[in-house]
């Protein structure tokens, strides 16, 4: 069984097979495998080895369990209060953070980078047209495939945590950071503008507070540009005492704002 497993994950390295996509693949050959072993002990005791028989019998029973997870994990969204597995995570030093096998795109900001020190965060607010342009954005990053929907690669346990500190934990945790993304002075407003690129731009949100102080007058004592513009929401996870249910939520913008004092 563990030399079929071997070719067949050789084999897999020559496409573009996502982890669910192995594990469930795995799952059905341990779960035919599996009895092999079964009809191993058969046998040790047709022939009266009571010692190896049991053991290879004990050895089947721990196996099959370990299948039974496997199906609940990659076919359902069924879990089972005798799941070991969080405490095997936590014997092992945390969760398991699963190897993406499919290369994800890396955004660097064309805004340049800044020292954390110099960097504050900035609260917004959003108009029902602006909030559409945000829904609007986001489809279409994931369309490009510019945005994750995997959960950071965080496991149950790790995703129970941040819900409990925040309510959701979204798909794109820990959030997408847009390609483009600028803000525009007009009529004594702070507007943040973002999309895929400068030509397709749209007006997002309205910068309302940088830190503590408010933006018109950050505006007079410094110069004030964006750090950074992350893309939160959409598909996410909320937790029962059992079991994480799927939820979707509004996006939202997290904004960094670089300052500099005026001369």
């Amino acid at each position: 069984m563990l030399t079929i497993l071997d070719l067949i994950n050789h084999y897999l390295g020559y496409f573009t097979t996502n982890s669910k996509t192995k594990g469930r693949i795995y799952t059905v050959v341990s779960a035919i495998g599996v009895w092999y072993l079964l009809y191993l002990a058969y046998r040790f005791f047709a022939n009266g080895r009571w010692l190896r028989g049991t053991l290879i019998a004990g050895v089947f029973i721990l196996l099959l369990y370990f299948v039974f997870l496997n199906i609940l994990y990659f076919f359902t969204k069924s879990v089972t209060k005798w799941d070991v597995s969080p405490y095997i995570e936590k014997l092992l030093g945390g969760p398991h953070i699963e190897e993406e096998t499919q290369q994800q795109t890396v955004i660097m900001p064309a805004n340049g980078l800044y020292e954390r020190q110099d960097v504050m965060p900035g609260v917004v607010d959003t108009n029902a047209t602006q909030q559409a342009n945000m829904d609007l954005l986001a489809t279409e990053l994931e369309q490009l495939g510019l945005m994750s929907t995997n959960y950071g690669h965080l496991g149950t346990q790790a995703q129970r945590h941040i819900i409990a500190q925040h309510d959701i934990i979204f798909a794109n945790h820990p959030g997408t950071l847009l390609p483009y993304f600028d803000m525009v002075t007009t009529d004594n407003t702070v507007k943040i503008m973002g999309g895929v690129n400068q030509l397709q731009a749209r007006e997002l949100a309205t910068l309302s507070m940088v830190g503590m102080v408010p933006a018109r007058q950050a505006m007079e004592k410094y110069h004030l540009a964006l750090a950074s513009v992350v893309l939160n929401g959409g598909i996410g996870h909320t937790a029962t005492r059992t079991e994480l249910i799927e939820t979707e939520g509004p996006y939202s913008l997290k904004v960094e704002v670089a300052y500099e004092k005026r001369r």
